[in-house]
């Protein structure tokens, strides 16, 4: 077998580049997306790639009938016999239907983008469910690159490819796991009024009362005597011990010194642009050696633009895992699934204010489930 590789700006034209260089007897044996160019990694280029395999023996009779034999003569039509004639007639309209289904190729790929009344649908759906328009257009890009025309005017085709598309930038990251011989430090990370700290008390209840481990409660909060004051109510109705942190060597001997199997960690509400308030909780975060199982906790009616920032300035935070909360309080979800990425991990989401019972481990399936269809087959 003879194996090479083409690259193209569509699927469908790196198919023709290597039927035209290759022959049409050519089989794809691999296919992805690449990106090429840019600056930093912005304004690459999509490029499809594809790997393609052709049997030797096909490429040998090509050889054979060039160097040698009655078909790599020269022909005279009008000279040959009737048979003669006949095979010549017949090769060139061989040839003529393959030129035209290669034009087809070609123009089928530009039909995905017009002339769907479903796939703009799609879009039309994407828009009511609060998905950005720069998602929406990079959606757009892949579907017309990857969708063949029959595809694109099948509504149930169209769902499961963004579905897919959805669940191939989403991470799940389990349960928090506990410590092995120390205690597994979990702290909450987050802009105001995210609901961190009645988050923070579900998981406690959670772990702490329905399972039995050994938990411990900590504060690194000295702005919000309301909260300080909440946590310290919940702690004390299940019987945890509770400690207040306002230094770096307060956490660091709290730490040091906990019997616990886990230890939750409520921080302050910061703002994503009080750069000295998040150094600070940074410092304090920095003052034990173990590792830190830190989750950016944000609200499901958190704008895109504005959850798009917080999740860019908490990076200095170095939170690995992100809890959704206040699921219950609103009816669209695609500004956060359209920031989603497997480099953050969704933990937990959060369906009301009752605690421990409105918090559960996050699952795509039930985050796409909340996405409107029903406008998409309706007509």
């Amino acid at each position: 077998m003879i194996y090479r590789t083409f690259k193209a700006p569509t699927y469908k034209e790196a198919v023709l580049k290597a039927k035209i260089e290759m022959g049409s007897n050519v089989y794809i044996i691999g296919r992805k997306a690449i990106k090429e160019g840019g600056f930093l990694g912005m304004f690459a280029k999509n490029f499809s790639e594809i790997t393609v395999a052709k049997n030797e023996d096909d490429n040998n009779k090509v050889k054979n009938t060039a160097s040698g034999g009655m078909a790599s003569q020269p022909r005279n039509v009008f000279n040959q016999s009737e048979n003669d004639k006949k095979w010549y007639e017949s090769g060139i309209l061989k040839e003529l239907s393959e030129i035209k289904n290669r034009l087809k190729e070609i123009t089928d790929v530009k039909k995905v983008e017009t002339d769907s009344s479903h796939f703009n649908k799609l879009i039309a759906v994407l828009l009511a469910n609060d998905f950005p328009q720069d998602y929406i257009n990079q959606l757009r890009d892949e579907f017309e690159n990857e969708l063949t025309v029959k595809e694109s005017h099948d509504p149930k085709v169209l769902e499961e490819k963004f579905r897919e598309h959805i669940l191939k930038s989403i991470e799940t990251s389990g349960p928090i796991q506990l410590g092995n011989g120390r205690p597994s430090v979990v702290v909450l990370v987050g802009p105001t009024g995210v609901g961190k700290t009645t988050t923070i008390a579900k998981l406690a209840a959670s772990f702490g009362v329905l399972q039995k481990h050994k938990v411990e409660l900590l504060t690194i909060d000295s702005y919000r005597i309301a909260a300080i004051e909440q946590l310290g109510k919940y702690a004390e109705l299940m019987q945890l011990p509770f400690t207040i942190i306002n230094t770096r060597e307060e956490f660091k001997s709290a730490v040091k010194n906990s019997k616990s199997d886990l230890i939750f960690v409520d921080t302050a509400g910061r703002s994503q642009k009080n750069n000295l308030g998040l150094a600070e909780l940074r410092s304090i975060l920095d003052g034990i050696n173990s590792n830190l199982d830190i989750h950016l906790v944000l609200s499901a009616t958190t704008k895109y633009r504005d959850a798009l920032d917080i999740m860019t300035r908490f990076n200095q935070l170095m939170y690995n895992k992100i809890i959704i909360t206040k699921i219950d309080e609103t009816n669209t979800i695609g500004s956060l699934l359209s920031i989603m990425n497997r480099e953050k991990k969704l933990s937990y989401i959060t369906t009301g204010q009752s605690v421990p019972d409105d918090i559960e481990l996050a699952g795509k399936e039930k985050l796409l489930d909340m996405i409107l269809f029903e406008d998409f087959y309706a007509g």
